[in-house]
């Protein structure tokens, strides 16, 4: 009996401390990537910055500086860049 509440703990830990944060990271990535817009500024995972020129349903242009557009993948922008 001891052992099956032993279990039961170890997966609600596993619950609280994996799984749930993940989640609520997965639904705010996918707020942000509904939010978008052209002209936005963004960081991409790899850490390039730069202003939205042009956004598809997976693609975007990114002007990282004037005159010079990067494509990528719309999932790749981690966050929005407040001035």
């Amino acid at each position: 009996m001891l052992a099956l509440i032993w279990m039961i703990l170890m997966a609600c830990a596993f619950y609280a401390l994996l799984v749930r944060p993940q989640r609520r990271n997965v639904a705010a990535h996918r707020a942000l990537m509904a939010d978008l817009h052209e002209g936005d500024e963004v960081m991409t995972m790899g850490g390039i910055f730069g202003r939205i020129a042009r956004l598809d349903d997976e693609t975007i242009d990114l002007e990282v500086s004037p005159g010079n557009f990067v494509p990528g993948g719309r999932s790749a922008i981690s966050r929005k860049v407040e001035n």
